[in-house]
């Protein structure tokens, strides 16, 4: 019996370490009471993931400038006016060639090359040749910055010694000119033009008229002097208002022939 409480007594002892009050409930084995678990940590993971999925607005820290395009103007440059120049030097010998010789009225030292703008038959500004008595220089130049001023065309202006001092096949080619050492035409007389005081103007479209005689012959569509072609000459025009100015006589103004290309500083 002693040995019985012995051992009732030792499974007593054992029993209430292993056992839980019928009731009680362990710490690691209590249920939830209902009450909401904390979500703090897990609520400021999820506001910090929120913050990065956002789209911003913001201006990145170095931004890159979009390239400057100045606005631009349309601008339409007008041409230059066309100027009038003139310019007058002397000559030689060797530059007069065939159009002037010993025993000529006039020495070479008294004359000048004179180079001139003027207007052509196509409208453009060309230069020019006159070979002139030097005492006529500055006359002639204003009278041909009139010309131009007026848009009067010449069809061409070289020096004589360009055709071998050939009158003929100067007017044929419409040429106009000045100094040229030779005698008037059917005389033993010196042509005005041997003096380097006259000057024709577009020959072939304003003949020399005598009588039945055209020079040039090519010239003879032109004696209607009312028609309508670019360079014919006419009284009271630009061109023999011009050297009426400075004092110089028409050829058209003659009684005895018609000269419509000659101008000269004393009529004849």
């Amino acid at each position: 019996m002693r040995w019985f409480l012995v051992i009732m007594l030792i499974a007593a002892a054992c029993g209430g370490t292993d056992d839980t009050e019928p009731g009680a409930v362990g710490a690691s084995d209590a249920p939830s009471t209902g009450a909401e678990p904390s979500t703090a940590a897990p609520a400021a993971e999820t506001a910090s993931a929120d913050a990065s999925s956002i789209p911003t607005t913001a201006s990145p820290s170095t931004t890159e400038e979009p390239p400057t395009t100045m606005p631009t103007t349309s601008t339409t440059t007008e041409p230059p006016e066309p100027v009038f120049f003139a310019a007058a030097r002397e000559t030689s010998e060797d530059e007069l060639g065939a159009s002037w010789r010993p025993g000529c009225p006039v020495p070479v030292e008294d004359l000048r090359w004179l180079d001139l703008a003027h207007w052509d038959m196509n409208g453009r500004v060309v230069d020019g040749v006159l070979v002139l008595h030097r005492d006529h220089v500055d006359a002639v130049v204003s009278v041909f910055e009139r010309l131009f001023e007026g848009g009067f065309p010449i069809e061409s202006m070289r020096p004589i010694t360009e055709f071998d001092a050939d009158d003929n096949v100067s007017m044929r080619a419409n040429n106009s000119s000045a100094f040229n050492c030779r005698l008037i035409d059917g005389t033993d007389r010196w042509s005005q033009h041997a003096y380097g005081g006259a000057i024709d103007i577009n020959p072939l479209i304003n003949p020399w008229v005598r009588g039945d005689q055209v020079d040039p012959p090519e010239g003879a569509p032109y004696l209607d002097r009312d028609a309508d072609v670019p360079g014919l000459i006419r009284s009271g025009d630009v061109v023999t208002e011009a050297f009426a100015a400075i004092g110089w006589g028409w050829g058209g103004d003659w009684s005895s022939s018609l000269d419509y290309q000659h101008f000269s500083h004393n009529g004849r």
